[in-house]
């Protein structure tokens, strides 16, 4: 979380963000690094549907009406 808090505000939201034993990724690496700890995200690294990040944060209000608006989890 320490790597998170050291990003500035403004860039927090502006991208997916995730850290591996290389350290923080960002955008299309950083949703890569996500589906590797996912079930079932190998499928998607395969077939390299990750590449569609970018499509997702272009459409992400057109997405967003069909997720679930669920309380956060917490943050340890």
């Amino acid at each position: 979380m320490r790597i998170l808090a050291s990003l500035p505000p403004e860039l927090r939201h502006a991208s997916v963000h995730a850290a591996d034993e290389r350290g923080l990724a960002s955008a299309t690496e950083g949703f890569r690094v996500i589906l590797t700890r996912l079930h079932g995200g190998q499928v998607f690294l395969a077939t390299g549907a990750y590449r569609i990040y970018p499509w997702v944060v272009r459409n992400r209000s057109r997405i967003g009406r069909f997720v679930p608006n669920l309380p956060r989890p917490p943050i340890s």
